[in-house]
């Protein structure tokens, strides 16, 4: 946390079986092609695209987290107004405007994390379409999960912040262990 500039959410839990997930030469859980997928390498860089086609497991990678096919594909928007509520995950109850979170990647290689309040799965994909997203792939949804936090440190003191008011979770849960993935930024170390 000495270095901890921000941090969000990840994806699903793997129990709900949408993605596979790759740590520091382990396999968590097994690795789907065609799916939206996110790697870390040895640099820290992260990129967003679909497993086996854009992105493969090299000695280079750290880190693998899949969730669900791409919701932005080469450009192409892949949701519709008239997907069906669970399409995108499973909603609480049937109603597809939760709260929701995405990551995406510009041509340029910069990333763009997107967090949405009671957002459909094609106004989400709109929006990170809108700035000129090239893959963007769901993490995840419903009233607690998605959350993103901006850190300041004081000496000896951690102070987190909420990106938007209706996040539910304090930004001291990703101080210490939690129960589910998330990704934390740094300032880059040459």
């Amino acid at each position: 946390t000495s270095t901890m500039t921000a941090a969000f959410n990840g994806g699903f839990k793997l129990t709900d079986h949408v993605g596979g997930y790759y740590y520091l030469g382990r396999t968590v859980a097994p690795l789907r092609a065609g799916l939206g997928t996110f790697t870390v390498d040895r640099t820290g860089r992260l990129q967003v695209g679909a497993w086996g086609r854009d992105l493969h497991l090299d000695a280079n990678v750290v880190v693998v987290r899949q969730n669900l096919p791409l919701a932005i594909d080469a450009g192409r928007d892949m949701t519709t107004a008239h997907d069906p509520a669970n399409r995108w995950g499973r909603v609480l109850g049937s109603n597809p405007h939760v709260n929701r979170s995405a990551l995406g990647e510009l041509s340029d290689g910069g990333l763009v994390f997107g967090v949405g309040h009671e957002v459909t799965a094609h106004q989400m994909a709109l929006a990170l379409a809108a700035i000129g997203v090239q893959n963007a792939m769901m993490l995840d949804m419903n009233p607690l999960w998605p959350t993103a936090f901006l850190y300041r440190h004081d000496g000896s003191s951690v102070t987190g912040h909420k990106v938007a008011p209706w996040i539910r979770r304090d930004p001291s849960i990703y101080l210490t262990r939690f129960k589910k993935d998330f990704l934390v930024v740094s300032p880059r170390t040459s």
